[in-house]
């Protein structure tokens, strides 16, 4: 499962770097109105989907949690292409919306990190970003009536910070990758050299 993640490593730099501009343009502009903020994040949310179903069916033979990954990106394209389809919808639905996501994608990430922690380091960064993320769909769902300025901050602000974790996760797989790639060259060598 570790190679399947240092070969995509990429796909959670793509997801982390579209999560902080999200949190940058709501940052910018936080009285959008419902509506906008509900295409937004529905067009977030499904780009996600497509990029994790990209990942499980490119890595298929590789991944052992396939089905659960391959899962999470067709709930997050579903989501978001309801959540496109709808932008007339209240306010609070879009907030409850928005808060299962985030507690849907926060327990993946810790379901994924428990199974990796034996396999490379800093699994601590994934568990972290979806401890914050479950954290985030529960204040959601405890505060589902918190006005659009207020909600857009909140979610400025965990869309950031989960960016930024998704990157440093991203950069720590691949420099994993380059670490084993220069070893499997070193015993390579080694084995030529004894022959």
């Amino acid at each position: 499962m570790s190679n399947v993640l240092i070969k995509n490593w990429y796909l959670l730099t793509i997801k982390g770097v579209l999560l902080i501009i999200f949190a940058l343009m709501a940052f910018f502009n936080p009285l959008w109105s419902a509506s906008a903020l509900t295409m937004w994040f529905a067009l977030l949310i499904a780009i996600f989907g497509i990029f994790t179903m990209v990942s499980a069916i490119s890595s298929w033979k590789e991944r052992e949690d396939k089905w659960m990954f391959l899962l999470e990106g067709v709930v997050s394209l579903v989501f978001g292409l309801i959540l496109f389809s709808t932008p007339g919808i209240t306010l609070l639905l879009v907030s409850f919306a928005i808060g299962f996501w985030f507690v849907f994608i926060g327990v993946s990430r810790i379901s994924m990190a428990i199974q990796l922690r034996k396999e490379i380091e800093g699994e601590g960064w994934l568990i972290a970003g979806g401890i914050l993320s479950v954290i985030f769909g529960l204040i959601i769902f405890a505060r589902p009536a918190l006005g659009v300025g207020s909600l857009m901050y909140l979610i400025a602000f965990f869309a950031f910070a989960i960016g930024v974790l998704f990157i440093a996760v991203s950069l720590k797989l691949r420099k994993g990758g380059k670490w084993v790639k220069a070893k499997m060259e070193d015993l390579k060598d080694e084995i030529d050299l004894a022959e």
